[in-house]
């Protein structure tokens, strides 16, 4: 694994003209006021972070300072560490002021190790940010590099050597560890590394068994001793293909066109892996740091180039390139088998238009606006079915019984109670009043009776259904919640039972 450490400088802007007082941020910690970032002029003074600001001022009484933010500098470098993914999917953040990149099979893309460290810092120095950039085999001695001697390149062979003379604080131990090695004389990694494991062991003894360890695997770590994975900050895709541009691209008719041979070459991709995809993110990075991202589903695993471009092509329109974008993704962040189709399979050429309409509505109106309904094993109308995500694969209606009675084409969330003008008991109402309009009725067939759900709610009632044609032609599908007094039923049935309207019929 190559590793590679950036370390974008945390201190405050300052114009660096002579006469100008130096700058420090403050942050509170514990009651007490402590420097959290310096400028280059103040770090030139011997003042430095986590130094307290009284020690600070017996320095140089006229620091000027200001209020750190830490929620701001965390949401700035997560920001940036998105931007970085251009050079390799694996990039997370490290502290408050690093980033780690998984460079591994990456550098040959950017001219080699070297162009690519050059590279990144260009890139960086034109957006206003100084970084220290160093490449090791590991994701310790990339860091301790990057801060203590930016720019190395080092290999497996020439690592161990390039990090003997480095403090042992760029093993990245506690305060109190590096206080303790110090007492003891061991003040470079080179002084840890020539003793003997059991030899440093003993020395830190006196210590709590926890920092002994901590000393130990931190070095393991760093010597490649012992693996230390990196988190993404984002999921790695699946697959991935990407189009630089020489010239920002500042037309949206340019990037939809380089868009066009990106979803060409993943569908080539996915076909020589035997794959469909089934959510893609389009990233555009622009020159001026900031990255936009469009992610659309498919519902049915897909590798059709067109398919990914009718998708893309609803939310490109949205995208805003201000100075221009200098570089695009597209990833395929989910990806399924799919097995070669038969050429004229109508119920495969059905089910897949089907589903690219979904995928189309879903993509202009949003992922939520498109759903399905799913059957749940109820016999209570309102209960046996209910709306899911359009990517739901097990919707239930294979368990459906095919004998049941008809359903209403249109079935209200609620029933709505109506006033029965003329009941006939155990029967369908002679005429009915629902939302203020009277109806009268001279079909009805029925009842389908459905018993309550006693295990669920015990204190529900029988409903019989009718479907009832009225005078205008319309047809409703009515219930009466509740029996008439019959003996041997519940006594909460025996009352007068209310009529309520649950449906239409076409």
């Amino acid at each position: 694994m190559r590793s590679q450490s950036l370390r974008p400088v945390s201190q405050p802007q300052n114009s660096g003209q002579q006469g100008k007082d130096p700058l420090a941020l403050t942050e509170t910690v514990d009651q007490t006021q402590k420097l959290y970032a310096v400028c280059p002029q103040a770090s030139a003074l011997g003042l430095r972070a986590n130094m307290t600001l009284a020690e600070a001022r017996a320095i140089n009484p006229t620091l000027a300072t200001s209020q750190a933010n830490r929620v701001a500098d965390a949401a700035s470098l997560q920001k940036l560490a998105r931007y970085m993914v251009r050079y390799s999917p694996l990039v997370s953040t490290d502290g408050r002021d690093g980033l780690l990149i998984d460079a591994t099979g990456c550098a040959h893309l950017f001219g080699g190790e070297s162009a690519m460290l050059a590279g990144m810092t260009s890139l960086l120095g034109k957006a206003g940010i100084t970084a220290c950039v160093a490449m090791a085999e590991t994701v310790g001695a990339a860091w301790a590099l990057a801060r203590y001697r930016r720019g190395s390149i080092t290999d497996g062979t020439t690592s161990l050597k390039a990090l003997e003379g480095l403090p042992v604080r760029a093993l990245r131990l506690d305060e109190a560890s590096i206080t303790t090695l110090g007492r003891l004389g061991l003040k470079t990694i080179g002084s840890l590394t020539s003793l003997p494991r059991a030899s440093l062991a003993r020395r830190f003894r006196g210590n709590p068994a926890k920092a002994v360890t901590a000393l130990l695997e931190k070095l393991d770590q760093t010597l490649g001793r012992r693996d230390e994975p990196i988190n993404p900050l984002i999921p790695l895709p699946e697959w991935q293909v990407r189009q630089a541009f020489i010239e920002p691209a500042q037309h949206l008719e340019t990037v939809e066109h380089a868009a066009t041979g990106l979803a060409q070459d993943l569908a080539n991709v996915l076909m020589e892996a035997g794959r469909g995809a089934k959510r893609l993110m389009f990233s555009a990075y622009r020159v001026d740091g900031t990255v936009q991202d469009l992610v659309v589903g498919i519902s049915r695993p897909s590798r059709d180039a067109a398919h990914f471009m009718r998708l893309l092509s609803e939310k490109i329109k949205d995208l805003d390139a201000g100075f221009g974008f200098d570089l695009i993704m597209l990833s395929a962040l989910e990806s399924e088998r799919l097995a070669p189709a038969q050429v004229g399979d109508l119920r495969q050429e059905e089910a897949q238009a089907a589903a690219k309409l979904m995928d189309k509505l879903a993509a202009r109106l949003g992922p939520g606006s498109v759903a399905k309904l799913k059957h749940c094993a109820s016999h209570i109308p309102e209960r046996a079915q209910q709306i899911t995500t359009a990517d739901e694969k097990d919707l239930g209606w294979a368990d459906c019984a095919a004998d049941k009675a008809r359903r209403p084409m249109r079935l209200l969330p609620h029933p709505e109670a109506v006033d029965v003008l003329s009941a006939v008991p155990e029967g369908a109402p002679k005429s009915f009043r629902w939302r203020r309009v009277d109806h009268k009725v001279v079909k009805a067939e029925g009842p389908e009776r459905i018993a309550c759900e006693w295990w669920l709610n015990p204190h529900d009632n029988t409903r019989d259904y009718y479907r009832v044609e009225v005078s205008s032609g319309a047809r409703f599908w009515l219930f009466r919640h509740g029996l008439y007094g019959v003996p041997g039923v519940r006594p909460g049935e025996s009352q007068q039972p209310h009529w309520y309207l649950h449906g239409f019929f076409a």
